[in-house]
């Protein structure tokens, strides 16, 4: 059935799979199954540009939520493994084999991807002898290491930043501390004002923040202190994300009711304070798929709704493995960057994927709207069953939020 929310204004709207529209009232939509083409067999990923490379599972920091922790299934652990030397150049034949669009987007991912600061400058060096101007660089890390030596060569390279930051003083410094216990917050800041001070065109187009929130009723608190804070007030996250589910420990469905009154307690914050621009890009993130969902009618056969094989990137690990990206279990891999990609391989985890969508969402009410991919995989029936009720409930939560922050003139 199409599900029906109604507002504080005591309005009622229903959002309809069908066409993908919202409409006023209560109105009943018969859930017509859905479709598929057949799956045609891959062969080729024909839109690749981006390769993320984890180039070590060494780390100098010990987040609370780190999916490297050893907590997770059948992902990797920190390590002292790192990517030698001597795997660049069967990493660069492998892009050249694969990649189909350039400019190429080459992403150093860790562990900490700045303890090997060496093979990076190495790699850059290699691959732009490669590929000259059709070649881009970017760098995940935590920001501890940005030494000016460091920053320097990032801003010589033309470099992207991906840095995470999940608040200030307070929240940082409790979920991500060092291995020995301290925190991390005052590093980042001086490295965030060095380059500021340095190049404020770098810091403005090319340091871009990642937070992950741990507890989502502490946005208020932690968007009054963000903008409270001289450095970083006008400097906001590109991501907001929440912890992944570790369904390693268990992961319990939601509770819709619980859930809502949260969200509706941070939007109430919001609309007092305006100004907490932190507020305003959580929202727009938490809400990307229901701002970003195209309006039109499902009348005819429909591509399966997964990333293979229209992926854009594949993730290179320190071994030399390849996997589809860097948020599928270590046990999914595809191949290696010696032998190339086991097509058999892709093809037996796309029937898996596809048998999971024929089975489960060609009725279901979000659809159009879910977030499934292939990390699904890893799941048993009874995690699916969990995984597909939370989905659910969450985007009937932010189906309310849209539709709250559409009558209060939010957005």
């Amino acid at each position: 059935m199409a599900f029906t929310i109604r507002t504080n204004s005591d309005n009622s709207y229903t959002y309809l799979r069908y066409s993908n529209e919202i409409v006023e009232g209560e109105v009943n939509e018969e859930m017509v199954p859905f479709l598929f083409k057949k799956r045609i067999p891959i062969s080729s990923f024909l839109n690749l540009n981006v390769f993320t490379l984890g180039v070590t599972t060494k780390c100098n920091l010990r987040c609370l939520y780190c999916c490297y922790s050893g907590s997770y299934r059948n992902t990797r652990t920190h390590g002292l493994h790192s990517m030698p030397n001597k795997d660049i150049k069967p990493v660069i034949e492998f892009i050249k084999r694969h990649a189909k669009n350039t400019p190429i987007i080459i992403s150093f991912y860790g562990g900490e991807s700045l303890l090997e600061f060496n093979l990076l400058k190495e790699f850059v060096r290699q691959a732009k002898d490669e590929w000259h101007n059709d070649v881009r660089f970017e760098v995940s890390t935590n920001g501890t290491l940005l030494s000016p030596r460091v920053v320097d060569w990032l801003i010589t390279n033309d470099v992207t930043l991906f840095l995470s930051l999940d608040g200030t003083e307070r929240v940082q410094n409790r979920q991500r501390a060092t291995a020995s216990g301290l925190g991390s917050f005052k590093q980042v800041i001086e490295a965030l004002q060095y380059i500021k001070s340095i190049s404020f065109d770098y810091f403005q187009n090319k340091v871009n923040i990642m937070m992950t929130v741990v507890d989502v009723s502490e946005m208020p608190i932690i968007a009054k202190e963000w903008y409270n804070h001289e450095l970083l007030t006008n400097k906001l996250p590109i991501r907001i994300s929440t912890v992944a589910s570790n369904y390693a420990e268990g992961v319990q469905k939601v509770n819709m009711v619980k859930e809502t009154n949260t969200y509706l307690r941070i939007l109430d914050a919001y609309e007092q304070h305006p100004e907490y621009s932190l507020l305003r890009v959580f929202f727009e993130r938490f809400l990307a798929e229901w701002f970003d969902r195209p309006i039109y009618c499902i009348d005819s056969l429909i591509d399966f709704p997964t990333c293979v094989p229209n992926n854009q990137k594949l993730y290179i690990d320190s071994n030399g493995e390849v996997g589809i990206c860097e948020k599928v279990p270590d046990k999914y891999r595809i191949g290696d960057v010696r032998n190339g990609i086991d097509w058999k391989s892709v093809n037996q985890q796309a029937d898996a994927l596809s048998d999971i969508i024929l089975s489960r969402c060609a009725r279901c009410s979000i659809a159009r709207l879910c977030s499934i991919c292939p990390n699904v995989l890893d799941l048993s029936e009874e995690e699916l069953d969990v995984f597909c009720h939370n989905e659910r409930a969450m985007q009937q939560v932010k189906f309310r939020i849209f539709c709250e922050m559409a009558e209060r003139s939010l957005i």
